[in-house]
């Protein structure tokens, strides 16, 4: 591998760090919570699979935003888990 490739490898942007640091758990409990609020079972069954769904999804976006290109491209991935899952929530109103 040559010397500058290295060097780009191993210097993680703060702008990706940030968004596997702060985006990802926040991508993911939106995740759970759409999970919990479209689940056809009652109260708690749902919030037991809406709890439980969170978990796998921060480990997957903490494994694959550091692979992004770039922060913006890590933030927008966040984005677009967040956007649809709050635009629904919005759009389905309390029960």
């Amino acid at each position: 591998m040559s010397e500058g490739r290295a060097d780009k490898a191993a210097n993680h942007s703060v702008a990706r760090t940030l968004a596997v640091v702060l985006g990802a758990p926040l991508a993911a409990f939106a995740a759970g919570a759409a999970v919990m609020a479209f689940l056809p079972v009652s109260g708690p069954w749902a919030f037991v699979l809406g709890f439980q769904a969170v978990l796998p999804v921060w480990v997957g976006l903490a494994c694959a935003l550091p692979l992004t290109r770039s922060g913006r491209v890590a933030w927008g991935v966040c984005l677009a888990v967040v956007l649809p899952v709050a635009v629904a929530l919005l759009l389905r109103g309390p029960r």
